[in-house]
């Protein structure tokens, strides 16, 4: 039974990798857009949610990071006020794209596409290499 979870995460992998080849974005400078500006922490919140769908584009290591401190805030939050499951399930589910999509725009940024964040997926490593990634000053 074990080969069969191993062949199901090989064929995933190449799915993936099919998918992220396949769909390469253009080449050169500027392929996602200008720089983003940096952004508060405010601004940053409700770009999160008022870019709900929005996986074109760029967000700047301050959106990117102050969504992030956002979103773990909340969730700290979420279990220490000891709220039911179901409302943490809806809160979840309710910021899962936005958490997707300002990180798409956050490796446009460094000029990467936004299907690299699946490279996170693949714990420790792949986590550790996505954090770099989020960290880097943005590239044309």
């Amino acid at each position: 039974m074990h080969w069969l979870f191993a062949v199901g995460i090989l064929v995933s992998l190449l799915v993936v990798s099919a998918i992220i080849f396949s769909n390469k974005p253009p080449e050169g400078p500027n392929r996602f857009g200008s720089n983003a500006p940096s952004v508060g922490f405010v601004s940053a919140v409700q770009g999160f949610f008022s870019n709900y769908f929005n996986f074109t584009g760029r967000a700047s290591r301050s959106e990117f990071w102050y969504a992030m401190l956002f979103y773990v805030v909340a969730c700290f939050a979420l279990g220490f006020l000891n709220v039911p499951d179901i409302l943490v399930s809806i809160f979840l589910l309710g910021t899962l794209i936005p958490f997707f999509s300002v990180t798409a725009r956050r490796l446009h940024d460094t000029n990467r596409s936004g299907w690299f964040q699946l490279v996170s997926w693949f714990a420790p490593v792949g986590t550790i290499i996505a954090i770099f990634w989020f960290s880097e000053p943005p590239r044309d």
